[in-house]
């Protein structure tokens, strides 16, 4: 735990930087990609929701993750801006759909049956060993169990942050 608050403290002072020189925030120098998305998405935590918006001040579900993977330089690694259904087709057309997430991974939720309706950013487990995940609910972005919210989960998307 120490650690991880010594990598995302470190991400964040790097782009501090970045920002006070004048330079756009490409967080790519951060410690590590990972922190870099933890740190933007975590930034966003309580800002509203609203359909069709990708921020800086209020967001859907794949604005959130659009803008998090732009800010941080890491929009390649997405496939540029979709919906949580372009997403989902995008991620399983290139084989990266997994099981076994990893920090910075997108997560896609969908009624059995149903195409993809929800999207948000795995964040790792908490201290209890549950999946947690980043989005832009109904009621504004938040922090989440995956398993938390009304609609199953439907798979992980392997993004490959180093």
């Amino acid at each position: 735990m120490k650690l991880r608050s010594i990598l995302f403290a470190t991400a964040f002072a790097v782009l501090a930087v970045g920002v006070q020189m004048g330079t756009q925030a490409k967080p790519v120098a951060a410690a590590t990609e990972t922190a870099a998305v933890y740190n933007f998405a975590s930034h966003q935590l309580s800002k509203p929701f609203r359909m069709g918006s990708s921020g800086l001040r209020r967001y859907d579900c794949s604005g959130l993750v659009w803008r998090t993977f732009y800010e941080t330089g890491n929009l390649r690694k997405i496939g540029g801006e979709r919906t949580s259904r372009g997403y989902f087709r995008w991620f399983k057309q290139h084989d990266r759909i997994t099981r076994h997430p990893r920090p910075g991974d997108l997560v896609v939720w969908a009624y059995r049956g149903k195409p993809v309706s929800h999207i948000g950013i795995y964040i790792g487990k908490d201290r209890y060993g549950r999946a947690m995940a980043i989005s832009a609910l109904t009621t504004g972005v938040a922090r989440h169990r995956v398993n938390g919210i009304s609609i199953p989960l439907k798979a992980y998307l392997r993004v490959g942050l180093d």
